[in-house]
């Protein structure tokens, strides 16, 4: 073959071998294996995400707190990085799932019919008839053995022997194609999900407020009420939210959401999280413009000075300070010295602060509050209105799953006909000598023990055709193998 070269003498590739570098690089064993190792790796930072351990990370290590703040605030399951992933493999699998193809077909429609009396005196089961009679006897009787168990047979002669193949369930192959199609479809659902949908864990919605969902949605959410009923053991009965949904203005659904009874509307699922204190805050300028007038989550962060006590932050960039509210302790009786504001039901601590500086910048102002009673930190009046009770919701739009449900189909269905109706294979010799012919034969099962306990069977029925007794070798239950009568059980000493 002619080598195509440069201007400057050196070799260059043609676009074939771009081709087969690529088709080369999804097919290999390797890249897969960093390519799972990979998607491993994003699993279990996303899934971390939604627990303590990063800001436990954080608490150890001080230093780390940067990077766990940009942990907390990474999506990571709707991020390019994992879509990106997710497509790899998908191509991975379909690359090598086409390069099966022309074996899985052969195997079905012409498969090799010669093999050798070596391999078949080497394999880890193997059978040996020995008769008075012909190789076309011997022939005919083994074909008609293995018709009767709906086996295809095929013949080729080789010099005075009679090479033979059987099988059957042979159409079987094929349930490998939509079980790697299932698995194509599960990653191309997950980048559906990854790119289109999406899922928000801590949508809070405080009793009267209305709140958009947003995601590019016209959906928004009204808490009319929220109930939670115990049993007198103290366990919780019902977590209950009675909501309206709005679709860019106009009501589109009301009811209940409890934990098991999810509400959809639009393209969204609403899921009852769990619920908590919130407080009503006004806040006013100066001049009595009113900046902030609503409930305020509480509960979302803690101080670290006083860890045991729900915390609410308002942010009001236009005039460049933040607020944070404290309520009183929730568990006194848990480190009593970390409650080092010392609040009553009915207060609340708050503090004003300009953003630049953060909560503990010197030009922090700090007050404590009683309900409906306005007063003045730095150059804002602040009133601790009410105390009221917000509920949160899980909100989440998977385009994926009508392609899951469709994936979970193929993946059953193929896995059925593989593992209930398997693929079975003999292959044999047959040969005559002067002293009557002689056969052997062994199944292509060497991890499959289902296909050598039908191969035992099948030698069964053909000693009773043949009316002879095989020599067959087979394990015993320690592992060893031994010669004996097909339908002898297993002896214990090895030869």
């Amino acid at each position: 073959m002619a080598e195509i070269t440069t201007t400057a003498g050196r070799p260059s590739r043609s676009p074939l071998d771009v081709v087969d570098r690529v088709w080369r690089f999804f097919c290999s064993v390797r890249a897969a294996v960093y390519e799972i190792s990979f998607l491993a790796l994003l699993v279990l930072i996303g899934t971390l995400r939604g627990s303590d351990v990063p800001q436990w990370m954080a608490n150890a290590a001080p230093v780390l707190q940067p990077l766990v703040d940009r942990w907390y605030a990474w999506d990571v399951f709707g991020s390019p990085v994992f879509a990106v992933t997710l497509a790899l493999l998908a191509v991975a699998i379909a690359v090598c799932t086409l390069n099966r193809v022309p074996g899985i077909w052969q195997t079905i429609s012409t498969p090799r019919v010669g093999t050798s009396p070596g391999y078949i005196n080497r394999a880890e089961v193997n059978a040996r008839f020995a008769t008075g009679g012909t190789a076309a006897e011997l022939e005919a009787s083994i074909q008609s053995v293995l018709a009767d168990r709906r086996y295809r047979f095929f013949t080729e002669r080789v010099g005075d022997q009679v090479h033979f193949y059987a099988d059957k369930n042979r159409w079987s192959k094929l349930g490998t194609f939509p079980f790697h199609l299932a698995l194509i479809l599960l990653l191309v659902g997950g980048i559906v999900a990854s790119v289109f949908g999406f899922r928000d864990v801590d949508f809070a919605v405080a009793e009267g407020e209305t709140r958009p969902v947003g995601h590019g949605t016209d959906l928004s959410v009204e808490l009319v009420r929220f109930r939670d009923t115990y049993v007198p053991t103290g366990d919780a009965a019902e977590y209950r939210s009675d909501v309206v949904i709005y679709d860019d203005g106009e009501q589109v659904k009301s009811g209940a959401i409890t934990v098991n009874n999810p509400i959809s509307a639009g393209v969204a699922t609403f899921y009852q999280g769990s619920f908590g204190i919130s407080a009503d805050m006004l806040v006013r300028d100066a001049i009595g413009n009113e900046l902030y007038a609503g409930p305020l989550e509480m509960g979302f962060f803690t101080l670290r000075e006083n860890p045991d006590a729900p915390a609410g932050l308002i942010r009001l960039p236009a005039q460049g300070v933040q607020i944070a509210v404290v309520g009183p302790d929730s568990d006194r009786a848990n480190r009593p010295d970390l409650d080092t504001l010392q609040l009553e039901y009915g207060q609340v601590w708050v503090q004003v602060s300009p953003l630049s500086q953060g909560m503990n910048g010197a030009d922090a102002e700090a007050a404590v509050f009683d309900q409906g009673v306005p007063a003045e930190v730095g150059d804002l009046t602040v009133t601790f209105e009410r105390e009221s009770r917000f509920t949160v919701l899980q909100v989440a739009y998977n385009p994926g799953i009508p392609i899951f449900l469709i994936a979970s189909v193929l993946l059953v269905g193929g896995l059925s006909v593989t593992f209930y109706f398997p693929l079975r294979r003999i292959r044999g010799v047959i040969q005559e000598s002067t002293q009557g012919g002689t056969l052997i034969m062994t199944p292509l099962a060497k991890r499959d023990w289902g296909g050598k306990r039908e191969f035992f069977d099948l030698v069964e029925k053909a000693e009773t055709q043949l009316d002879t007794r095989a020599t067959v070798k087979r394990p015993d239950h320690e592992g060893n193998w031994h010669d004996g009568d097909a339908g002898a059980a297993p002896s214990t000493h090895t030869r």
